[in-house]
């Protein structure tokens, strides 16, 4: 699953209207309609880690991941998050950057700027690897994972100002594909069956964009909005993706989410705009609140007067990850949303 931050030069005008970019609108206040016992609980930091924030969950709720900072002589360090259960274990590493993953197995991924170039990373087993590349692109991204280890993401082609979806296969390690795809895309999510799904332009030299699904028996479906010109996926599970749809890349964003056995879009409550995540029951998270087919719910510490939150990812159990703001950055996680 992604949230997924795109930095990519090229991807910015692939992207241009994905929530958190320039040009976004701002979303309104959740409305309290949601009636589920939703609680908030910090996730606990390792000894000499002052700030933290969990940005990835596991589909079972089981393994957390994020990032922390240790302050020495006013000096930031950065270091990798991974929780389970109550226990928390901190690997101290200057690629903790940007952690976008986890899977099941407890396998993290993420980003870094190395050398003047972003490149991805895979932690296992203990183990912090470096994922290789194609020599084509100028950096490359991850952002997602499924149970197995596979991993999906993108590369900038500086040559042609454009994106490739790339495919880091668990069966194949040490390799990075290519991803056949629309022109100019990205590849976001990995479904356990091997679907991967993305957003691109909605043909060569096109101003518009779709979605896409790409199903392991090499089928693409597109997936679209009725009546807009727009659409981005920013997240998939199973049988479902969330994103966001617009009449032009520059206009106003609503959030949506489309059954990915049909292709069938409904707009949801703009409540959870910017869209964050969706879980493989079809529940989609915001920013600050989660939507479910019969309301929704807003996330403790998201209303006037109570820290800043800012959600992240949510896992198949309802379990939703992310952070608060006060004097400092709290990892935190919600229960029963």
């Amino acid at each position: 699953m992604i949230r997924h931050r795109l930095l990519a030069g090229a991807v910015v005008a692939l992207l241009t209207a994905v929530p958190g970019l320039p040009g976004t609108a701002a979303a309104g206040p959740p409305r309290g309609d949601g009636l589920r016992p939703c609680a908030l609980r910090p996730l606990p930091l390792p000894t000499g880690v002052a700030h933290g924030r969990a940005t990835a969950v596991d589909p079972t709720g089981r393994y957390v991941a994020g990032i922390g900072t240790r302050i020495t002589d006013g000096v930031w360090e950065p270091a990798l998050l991974l929780w389970q259960g109550s226990r928390v274990t901190a690997v101290d590493t200057a690629l903790a950057e940007e952690v976008v993953g986890v899977n099941s197995a407890g396998v993290v991924i993420g980003n870094a700027y190395v050398t003047a170039v972003q490149r991805p990373w895979r932690y296992q087993g203990g183990r912090l690897t470096d994922l290789p590349v194609p020599g084509s692109v100028s950096g490359a991204w991850v952002t997602g994972i499924n149970g197995r280890g596979d991993i999906v993401g993108y590369g900038a082609v500086e040559e042609t100002e454009s994106t490739i979806p790339l495919r880091w296969p668990a069966d194949r390690p040490g390799t990075v594909a290519t991803i056949g795809t629309p022109p100019d895309g990205a590849a976001l999510a990995v479904l356990d069956d091997g679907t991967v799904v993305g957003s691109a332009r909605a043909s060569a030299g096109s101003s518009s964009y779709a979605g896409w699904v790409l199903h392991p028996d090499g089928q693409l479906d597109r997936l679209t909005v009725p009546g807009r010109s727009n659409a981005w996926v920013l997240a998939a599970r199973d049988g479902w993706a969330a994103g966001v749809t617009a009449d032009d890349p520059d206009g106003q964003q609503h959030p949506v989410r489309w059954e990915l056995a049909t292709g069938r879009a409904t707009v949801v409550d703009p409540a959870v705009q910017p869209v964050q995540d969706v879980t493989a029951g079809g529940v989609v998270l915001g920013l600050r609140a989660v939507w479910h087919p019969d309301g929704v719910t807003p996330l403790p510490g998201a209303v006037d007067g109570f820290p800043g939150v800012q959600a992240q990812a949510i896992a198949d159990t309802g379990t939703t990850v992310g952070w608060t703001t006060t004097d400092r950055l709290t990892p935190v996680r919600w229960t029963g949303c």
